[in-house]
């Protein structure tokens, strides 16, 4: 039969190509295989690489010194001010009365004041306020003694300045014994104490006369 002829030879030609192909890949496995199994021992016998670590040691950096502390505020003491002693309140002056005397000699002023240059001008008559009859040649009366005397006052200024002085004065007498007139004859230091002196002299009061009666009073200002 022609038809069954021809069967085994198509079947024939067709292994040959299916056994090459098998072939080919049973050896293409054998050689993966053989690859495998010789390149795991190398890999294992080669060396493992070696790493070399760089161990960098950083120093520590000194720091900055601490900054000192600072030294606390002083405390400023306020000021005390300054206690200023009170003034002492001066003692009332006491005024010495000439001595009596028939012709004393005119005495030397004894207070600390500086004495007064030959060339001092006289100082100028203060005439009271009730007027004063004119002082007679000669008939100037000294070391009279008052019946009623009024001591004067310390001026202000004087006594501010405690400053000490005297006054000469030429007092006129009524027949009834009053001042009528004062004139200031000297006085150191001048224009210190005169008002003060004609204010106390002329309420003094004297003896009866005959009138006209010129007398000479010295007053001493001094501070005790």
């Amino acid at each position: 039969m022609p038809g069954a002829s021809l069967l085994p030879v198509r079947e024939t030609g067709l292994r040959w190509p299916l056994a090459l192909l098998a072939a080919s890949a049973i050896e293409t496995m054998l050689i993966f295989l053989a690859l495998g199994t010789h390149a795991k021992p190398v890999a294992a016998l080669l060396p493992a690489p070696v790493k070399i670590a760089r161990l960098v040691t950083i120093a520590d950096v000194p720091g900055e010194p601490d900054p000192a502390p600072a030294a606390p505020p002083q405390k400023r003491e306020s000021p005390k001010p300054a206690v200023k002693p009170l003034p002492q309140l001066s003692p009332k002056p006491q005024v010495d009365a000439a001595p009596v005397e028939s012709n004393p000699e005119p005495q030397a002023d004894s207070t600390p004041q500086e004495a007064p240059s030959a060339a001092l001008p006289v100082a100028p008559r203060v005439q009271a306020p009730v007027s004063a009859k004119p002082d007679k040649a000669g008939a100037v009366r000294r070391g009279i003694v008052p019946l009623v005397r009024v001591e004067p006052d310390y001026p202000a200024r004087a006594l501010a300045a405690n400053t000490e002085g005297a006054v000469v004065a030429h007092v006129t007498i009524e027949k009834d014994g009053s001042v009528s007139g004062v004139n200031i004859v000297r006085a150191q230091p001048p224009k210190i104490f005169d008002q003060e002196a004609i204010r106390a002299l002329m309420r003094w009061k004297f003896s009866q006369n005959d009138g006209g009666t010129v007398g000479e009073v010295e007053l001493h200002f001094t501070l005790n």
